[in-house]
């Protein structure tokens, strides 16, 4: 049996996907999606009880990337210690990392540490037949609606290939 991908997210991702009213949808990709326990108390909306029932799963550090959180913190500064848990805990499982934090996303980068975005989610869900083309669309437009802030090239080039 081949085991799903593994992707570690922060907070943002399942706030986005919320706003675009598809939260419950990600959890049919072929992954196993992770947060780090130091995160549990930022899901307020959505809720964490209602991301744990639909599969998010957590997972904790082992004591020396707990060590590695303390360092990093007091060189990145402008990331908060949720989110370096995410990165360490990607790193640790060999996983993906999943932020819409642009600092984040470029020190994971640098760090070696596979990154992506909720339009990469988007994308995947069209791939993997979660969502029609078409519903992909209103889902990226309900999340821009919401506040989302994602690259405007990026969205616009998806709006041309998935709207009719």
């Amino acid at each position: 049996m081949i085991l799903p991908s593994v992707l570690v997210t922060d907070t943002n991702i399942w706030i986005d996907l919320e706003n675009g009213k598809i939260l419950a949808n990600v959890f049919r990709l072929p992954y196993q999606f992770f947060t780090t326990d130091f995160a549990v108390g930022e899901f307020v909306h959505p809720g964490w009880a209602h991301l744990h029932d639909l599969g998010l799963q957590t997972h904790g550090l082992e004591p020396e990337y707990v060590l590695e959180l303390v360092r990093l913190r007091q060189i990145h500064r402008q990331l908060s210690a949720i989110d370096l848990a995410a990165l360490l805990l990607a790193r640790a499982l060999d996983a993906s990392l999943v932020t819409g934090d642009r600092r984040l996303n470029e020190l994971a980068k640098a760090q070696g540490v596979p990154v992506h975005g909720v339009l990469w989610i988007l994308d995947e869900m069209v791939i993997h037949h979660v969502l029609t083309e078409n519903q992909a669309a209103i889902a990226l437009r309900e999340m821009l609606n919401q506040g989302a802030r994602l690259p405007d090239g990026e969205c616009q080039k998806r709006f041309d290939r998935w709207s009719f």
